[in-house]
């Protein structure tokens, strides 16, 4: 295995403690392994293409990687009820068809911009919240939750344009 792709893997596996950490309410630890894993997003690619190690597997572990992460750390949360039920359920769903549709594609579908734009609000908002569960005191409750709402409907748009796309290179293959 690559080290980029090591990385991959370990950003989705540091959900598992992750989500022991909220489940004990120790989320100052819990925002520490999260910004750690979210970090590894920011290395691995960049690590592949500079080594020239860019692999199928990486390419497919990545996204995945992500909404195992986020997700994941969303639904500790949001038992815990420090996030809002009904944005962790808009995100599990769109993450949810977004897996069911690039299955299905007889296409790669990578992530457009929004997309990837989604990715970095909703890991701004898992760290909000954890930070304003860490920190009550700071008062951070409400711009978490205001910011996990703009990336829980960038996340539903980036959905639809996700559907979208793949329509159209089905009907119009390339």
């Amino acid at each position: 295995m690559t080290l980029p792709n090591a990385l991959t893997s370990a950003r989705a596996l540091l959900v598992i403690p992750l989500i022991g950490l909220i489940a004990l309410g120790d989320v100052s630890a819990a925002l520490i392994v999260f910004a750690i894993a979210a970090a590894t997003d920011a290395l691995d690619g960049p690590l592949a293409r500079r080594r020239g190690g860019t692999t199928a597997l990486g390419a497919a572990l990545d996204p995945l990687a992500d909404k195992v992460l986020v997700v994941g750390t969303l639904l500790a949360l949001a038992l815990r009820e420090i996030a809002p039920a009904w944005a962790v359920l808009l995100i599990l769903g769109r993450e949810l068809v977004a897996v069911e549709v690039r299955a299905r594609s007889p296409h790669v579908l990578g992530a457009g911009v929004d997309g990837k734009a989604k990715t970095v609000l909703q890991v701004a908002a898992v760290l909000a919240l954890l930070a304003g569960a860490a920190w009550p005191s700071a008062g951070l409750g409400p711009a978490a939750n205001a910011l996990l709402a703009v990336a829980a409907a960038l996340t539903v748009l980036s959905g639809v344009r996700l559907v979208l796309r793949a329509r159209q290179t089905t009907a119009h293959p390339a």
